[in-house]
């Protein structure tokens, strides 16, 4: 009897040992020594462990005789069958208590009839084994009767025995006798099974490997064998069968009791079958699989880990790899971050760390582990992965050097250089605080300047590219950047800001003359020939200089004043440089008219409301629009954004001017809606004042409640910049705007601080990459690699990535084959007034 078995028949045990009724009969018969009534014990097997002395003088033998003996050697053989059968329904659970009637024969040879009843019980070892009662009635007037009722117990435990059972002649192997289990089981007729042989059921495969072990089994002896069986439908069976030879009718026979395993051999095998699948996915998985100990030594590991980490197979690295931390971790104390995350967390995700193969090399591992415990909640184990994430590393420092630099000349960007001006005036100030400290009296306007920034502006550089090409137009700006670094310290910043603008940062200057020798030096550097498709060129530059704290406290001042002076140095004859002054600046009249101007404008409804489409490339259909504000001043006629939004910004009016952009575009989308038309996302740009401004939210909510407007069809538009002003302030305000339904992209991308850290914290839904990067991508293969990577990255975030500016079909074909999600530009349309989108919302137009 197998032990599955045995498990599941322990509760039915268990229940029936609570009974005080079997207690009392046991305590009865445990007491009664006498000739013909007794008890004894034996294992499942039938080995005897403890007998009564009335037992041993019942069979004639001494305890020690009948303690090596088995009970199949004591029965009488035509009725150890029915032992046999009896005692496996009630190990299987079928009957509960067992009592039976058969024969047993004595030392002499001499038989007698014995009374059983047979009760299963577990030792305190745990050990399982059965107690008999037993009484003679060999000399008992109700032998016969007895007897009688035996022959029919077994004729009713052989026919309703659940289990399929027969009796078939030993010689000829025709089916003499078959139960209804046997008949219901393998699905033939009483009749057909009579009229049939046992090879009949056994798989045609099989048979010659049947008829040889039958020739093999010995008589009288109980038999158990594994086979397989074919019902009548042909299904292929397991089964345990266990038979017993007896006479039947003065016939040589065997009585068979077949159980069907067919299930537990498909589980068996569906767990092999798991087993070879996880060693074959362990074995040739394309990362790395581990286990190690807290303490830092590889238990198992698999190919893929050994060849991540340089080693020829996995016992090479369990062996010469014995301390992960200080061997293995390029910085120990990222292992020691790992174990403590482990044990405080018990699984860590997507952990980076820097690593050393067995040759030196250091790549990056990504590993993702978990902690296993025992039932005591010791730690056993660690088990995890590890991903070779080395390509993906450079690939996205190679994206933030992009998003830093100028692709062409390698310098810093605009955004770049804005850090490194922040980083220096934030330094200024701290020495100035120093000074102050040391003499009260000194205040920052008094101070000496301590940084300047210059911004330079190639003269003629459009005449080359116009005459020689873009081709070398790119290589002369190369070449001007390297004679611009050789003319300034290490410590100084040099960025390009496009086209041929430079923007150069002298940090920790000691006064004015400072600036002024580096400008002249750069501008003698510059007037060097150039030699350009072999012919020779000259150009000139002009410098305008602004200097912190006088010309201003903030990067966009400094940048502003700069550029400011830099034109004035271009109106005195170019290749000069000029200082900035406040005479330079916009005079105190013209600041005054722009200003009323713009205020009158507000007042006296003089924007304008121009919406450009958004196009999805997938269906060429419109999915939104962009408002963009126009001024219709009555003067100087209808002024792009550039013309006033920045002196809006400046003197205080961008957040009205904002509110109404937003109300008028509101209010617009819900009323294309209430016409009928498909309902489009309207997407409105917001400036950073207008980020800060203290209401922001809730005005946004009061906008779209008094315009009807379902938030989901607001799309706002943050630039890089406006997020990172205050990124934790950013973090707050965009999480509230996404639990009100509201879009919210990235506006301008990749010309700012963009990166894949900063975008995860964002609800951000898309980003719009930036038209500088589009204008070009036909003939730049910067501009190509750096919008592929865009769009790459934006799908990789589960963004969708939206291209500004194109305007040919060039730029189209290029954008669908990256699966750019939509486009934006000329190609499809301008900006228009309401009235012109109308008409082509009411059209359907879409992208052919």
């Amino acid at each position: 009897m197998s032990e599955e078995r045995l498990d599941n028949l322990r509760p039915f045990y268990q229940e029936l040992i609570k009974q005080e009724q079997l207690k009392k009969i046991l305590r009865i018969a445990q007491e009664t020594e006498n000739a013909t009534i007794g008890v004894f014990s034996s294992s499942l097997d039938g080995d005897f462990w403890e007998v009564s002395q009335s037992f041993c003088e019942l069979l004639g033998y001494t305890a020690a005789e009948l303690k090596t003996q088995n009970f199949a050697a004591i029965a009488y053989p035509d009725d150890l069958a029915t032992y046999v059968l009896t005692k496996d329904r009630l190990l299987i659970g079928d009957i509960d208590i067992c009592h039976m009637t058969m024969r047993c024969l004595r030392k002499g040879g001499q038989s007698v009839n014995i009374l059983f009843s047979i009760y299963p019980l577990q030792s305190k070892r745990g050990e399982w084994y059965f107690l008999y009662k037993f009484e003679d009635i060999t000399d008992c007037d109700r032998t016969q009767k007895v007897l009688k009722e035996s022959e029919e117990r077994s004729r009713l435990l052989f026919e309703s025995n659940p289990n399929p059972m027969w009796i078939y002649n030993t010689e000829s192997l025709r089916f003499l006798s078959v139960n209804t289990s046997a008949i219901q089981h393998y699905g033939y007729s009483r009749e057909e099974f009579l009229a049939m042989t046992i090879q009949d059921i056994c798989p045609q495969q099989d048979i010659p490997a049947l008829l040889k072990r039958l020739k093999t089994v010995p008589e009288d002896t109980l038999f158990s064998k594994e086979s397989r069986h074919c019902k009548r439908d042909g299904t292929i069976i397991f089964v345990e069968v266990t038979s017993h030879s007896l006479p039947y009718n003065e016939q040589p026979a065997r009585i068979v009791l077949a159980h069907d395993i067919t299930e537990q051999r498909l589980t068996e095998a569906a767990l092999q079958q798991a087993e070879a699948k996880y060693r074959s996915i362990f074995e040739n998985s394309v990362g790395g699989i581990f286990q190690s100990t807290e303490d830092g030594h590889y238990i198992t590991a698999n190919p893929m880990l050994a060849s991540i980490y340089g080693y020829d197979s996995p016992e090479d690295l369990m062996n010469e790899l014995t301390d992960i931390s200080t061997q293995l971790y390029v910085d120990p104390q990222r292992r020691i971050e790992f174990v403590e995350t482990l044990r405080a967390q018990d699984v860590i995700w997507r952990f980076e760390s820097q690593v050393r193969r067995k040759d030196g090399t250091k790549i990056w591992i990504s590993e993702n582990a978990r902690a296993i415990r025992d039932a005591q909640g010791r730690l056993l184990y660690y088990e995890g992965t590890v991903e070779d994430i080395t390509e993906r590393k450079l690939a996205e420092a190679k994206i933030a050097h992009l998003a830093f630099h100028d692709s062409l000349t390698d310098l810093p960007n605009r955004s770049l250089f804005r850090d490194r001006l922040n980083q220096a005036i934030a330094l200024a100030e701290r020495q100035w605080q120093e000074r102050n400290a040391q003499n009260s009296h000194v205040t920052p306007d008094e101070s000496a300047p301590s940084l300047s920034v210059l911004f330079l502006d190639l003269d003629r550089f459009k005449f080359v590219n116009d005459t020689l090409g873009h081709a070398a137009g790119d290589t002369l700006l190369q070449a001007v950047s390297q004679r611009i670094l050789k003319s300034i310290r290490k410590s100084d910043t040099l960025a390009r800001m496009g086209g041929d603008e430079f923007l150069i940062l002298l940090p920790e200057i000691r006064g004015a003359e400072d600036a002024i020798s580096v400008a002249q030096k750069i501008l003698r550097s510059l007037e060097a020939t150039f030699i350009l498709n072999q012919q020779e060129v000259h150009i000139g530059a002009s410098i305008g200089i602004s200097f912190y704290p006088n010309d201003g406290v903030d990067p966009e001042t400094l940048m502003k004043n700069a550029d400011t002076a830099m034109f004035r140095a271009k109106e005195q004859g170019r290749n000069h440089y000029q200082l900035y002054t406040h005479v330079i600046g916009m005079s105190v009249f013209e600041h005054a008219f722009m200003e009323n101007s713009l205020r009158k404008a507000l007042h006296h409804a003089e924007f304008r409301l121009f919406y450009q489409p958004q196009v999805e490339l997938n269906s060429g259909q419109i999915i939104g629009m962009e408002a963009l504000v126009r001024w219709q001043h009555p003067e100087l006629g209808l002024l792009e954004p550039g013309k006033f939004i920045p002196q809006a910004e400046e003197y205080g009016l961008i957040v009205p001017l904002g509110e109404w952009v937003l109300r008028q575009a509101c209010s617009q989308n819900k009323a294309w809606q209430d016409m009928g038309l498909l309902p489009i996302g309207m997407s409105v740009n917001f400036s950073v004042r207008q980020f800060q401004s203290p209401d922001f939210v809730e005005t946004i909510a009061q906008v779209l409640e008094e315009t009807g407007l379902d938030p989901k069809y607001l799309e706002l538009e943050i630039t890089e910049s406006v997020v990172m002003k205050d990124e934790a302030t950013a973090i707050a305000l965009l999480q509230k705007l996404y639990k009100m339904g509201i879009q919210i992209s990235i506006d301008d991308f990749g010309m700012g601080y963009s990166s894949f850290s900063h975008l995860k914290q964002f609800p951000v839904r898309k980003i719009k990459i930036d038209i500088s990067f589009i204008r070009d991508i036909n003939i730049s293969s910067d501009d190509a690699a750096i919008t592929t990577a865009i769009i790459a990255m934006a799908h990789s975030l589960k963004l969708k990535a939206i291209a500004e500016g194109v305007e040919t079909m060039e730029q189209l074909n290029f954008l669908q084959s990256l699966k750019c999600d939509a486009i934006q530009g000329y190609l499809f349309s301008k900006p228009l007034p309401a009235d012109e989108v109308t008409k082509m919302l009411v059209e359907k137009r879409a992208l052919r």
